[in-house]
């Protein structure tokens, strides 16, 4: 096939390019370290978890999001970082394995990085303004075709067109200029519709934490410390991915984008790794670096750092009937989960009375559970060095 101008080899490069590229380089390189560390990181944590948990419990299906969100921005900044290749030639080859090597994690990885980070977006509505968790077949199975999705827009183009879909597109390898109907409708009319969606669902949630904490139906701790989080995170992906594509837009409507251009959307797009790991991890700390993450997902979760909140619930266990033996009060930032082991034997009589307070949402008042001695093994001569009894409530 003869390509056009614009999608031929191009050598030497352009001073624009030879400057631009180093940029677009760096930061793509940058974001592949972050990721791929935070990823290695969670790849041994999602391992040694499931190996030493006495109690299969479900992996924190927000952990997992991210999890899958790191994938993709390893793919995207892969993409970029081959341009690497572009510098150490002094050109832009075509019909080489690094160029549709980077043409293909091009497509995945912007994509991917959409895909999730929309997905993380409706996710979030339901935990924190519907409380509703997905079933954990029904998660994993979304999660799953969100890949299929991906993988299957990526791989259309190159099974109808071959080799020569993936030439140079400007300032690096991507879609054939002369494929500008597959270019909209295998990437970028998607990207719009999760960058719109995205802006809609966080702007809706913080709508509705600053009505709720109006009328105080949430804690102002909670709201106060993730309205500033629902702004931020749909700011940053606009920034890092509305320039390119606007850009490439652009180009299909016939506007001449400049090398220059490309070369600064380009080095946002590829901050997105890093940022991503920056945010996510600091903004849901408790989640990722928890030393053992419960299946909780909605607005306590939320703090920079995992600082700055008193979220979650306190549980208070009082044993003794009428008249209180003892009393216990924690604070939970996921699921309750009470852990009583290695005491001896208990010798209260009456009943232990297990109260819950939510603190984020206080309309939900105090939760009691009554449970009689003979039920936890009072006076029963029963040992606490059995295995313990971890009680999860799903809400």
């Amino acid at each position: 096939m003869k390509y056009d101008e614009a999608s031929s080899a191009l050598s030497p490069l352009p001073d624009v390019l030879s400057h631009g590229l180093v940029a677009v380089s760096t930061f793509g390189l940058l974001s592949f370290f972050c990721s791929t560390s935070l990823f290695i990181y969670l790849t041994w944590r999602l391992i040694s978890w499931n190996r030493n948990s006495e109690v299969k419990v479900p992996t924190n299906q927000f952990l997992f999001l991210i999890y899958n969100l790191l994938l993709a921005d390893i793919q995207q900044a892969l993409a970029f970082l081959l341009n690497i290749t572009a510098l150490r030639n002094n050109a832009i080859l075509i019909d080489t394995p690094t160029c549709f090597a980077q043409g293909w994690f091009v497509s995945t990885g912007d994509l991917a990085s959409s895909v999730f980070i929309s997905t993380i977006a409706v996710h979030t509505f339901f935990g924190v303004v519907k409380n509703y968790r997905l079933p954990t077949r029904t998660f994993y199975c979304v999660v799953a075709a969100d890949w299929v999705f991906v993988y299957l827009m990526a791989a259309i183009g190159p099974i109808m067109h071959g080799r020569d879909f993936y030439v140079r597109a400007g300032a690096w390898c991507w879609i054939n200029d002369a494929y500008s109907v597959e270019r909209l409708w295998l990437h970028y009319f998607w990207i719009f519709i999760c960058l719109g969606s995205t802006i809609v669902i966080y702007a809706f949630i913080f709508l509705w934490m600053r009505r709720k904490s109006r009328f105080g139906q949430i804690s102002n701790n909670a709201a106060h410390g993730a309205t500033p989080l629902m702004v931020l995170y749909p700011l940053i992906y606009t920034i890092c991915t509305a320039p390119l594509a606007a850009g490439r837009i652009a180009s299909l409507a016939g506007t001449d984008v400049s090398l220059g251009y490309f070369c600064m959307a380009g080095t946002l797009i590829a901050c997105n790794g890093w940022l991503d790991v920056l945010l996510y991890a600091s903004t849901r700390a408790d989640i990722v670096f928890a030393e053992l993450p419960g299946e909780e997902t909605g607005l306590e979760t939320f703090a920079f750092m995992g600082k700055g909140h008193n979220l979650g619930t306190t549980t208070t266990i009082q044993a003794g009937g009428s008249k209180s033996r003892g009393r216990l009060g924690r604070s939970l930032d996921g699921e309750s989960m009470i852990h009583l082991q290695e005491m001896g034997r208990i010798g209260v009589k009456g009943e232990v009375t297990v109260v819950r307070t939510d603190a984020i949402r206080p309309e939900r008042g105090r939760r009691e559970k009554n449970i009689s001695t003979s039920e936890v093994g009072a006076d029963t001569g029963m040992p606490w060095d059995t295995p313990s009894v971890k009680s999860f409530e799903s809400r």
